[in-house]
């Protein structure tokens, strides 16, 4: 099985290697983890079957979806759940040594992967990277301060400041003090113009009546 052969193969001469040509090289990460955690390493205790989300899915591709996981898990023992479990956990301690070591990290999801929910995985993606051992501010960089220079917008994009874009997310807890915070939207500003929750909920109820339909 490859993946036992991919977690008997590793180094940590090698990854060492690795990273110190990343940083040479100015090499950039987008690690992906919640791609790991929900398709290729998929664990029962992360089983999305009962998600809530799954209703903003349009019923075509949720059953897509569905399909795959189910013939992913066909046949699964134990032993390989124990092996897809190793794999994350190697998974995250190599991001945690490439960003202990100075390698820039970019959050990324692959959106619209198997039960990599639009817009919401993001927010998982940023509390991987915080298990992952980025602090909760390097994971906030991570979607937002770092893109924009690695995009070379770093000039209109980025961060908050004045004559920058306004673009921002207002919270209802500080995700400084947990990363899960990020969830807790209060509003959206969006190039300028104030999105309440009201209107948010109101976007939530038409994709649901969209996936619906569809």
């Amino acid at each position: 099985m490859w993946q036992r052969k991919l977690l008997q193969s590793y180094s940590d001469e090698q990854a060492r290697e690795l990273i110190t040509k990343f940083l040479r090289n100015q090499t950039w990460q987008v690690p992906t983890l919640i791609l790991l955690r929900n398709d290729a390493f998929p664990m029962p205790e992360t089983d999305p079957s009962r998600d809530p989300r799954q209703k903003y899915i349009p019923r075509q591709v949720l059953a897509n979806w569905q399909k795959g996981v189910k013939d992913g898990d066909k046949g699964a023992t134990t032993q390989q759940f124990s092996l897809r479990s190793s794999l994350m956990q190697a998974s995250l301690r190599i991001v945690g040594k490439m960003n202990t070591a100075g390698v820039p990290i970019l959050a990324g999801t692959d959106t619209t992967a198997p039960f990599v929910f639009p817009g919401s995985s993001l927010h998982e993606e940023l509390a991987l990277l915080v298990q992952a051992g980025l602090t909760p501010m390097q994971a906030l960089e991570a979607a937002t301060k770092l893109p924009a220079e690695f995009l070379g917008k770093q000039q209109t994009q980025g961060t908050i400041e004045q004559d920058k874009t306004a673009d921002l997310l207002l919270l209802d807890g500080n995700p400084l003090d947990d990363i899960h915070n990020t969830r807790k939207i209060r509003a959206v500003i969006l190039r300028g113009k104030l999105l309440d929750r009201g209107f948010l909920d109101e976007l939530l109820v038409k994709e649901e009546n969209f996936a619906k339909a569809h």
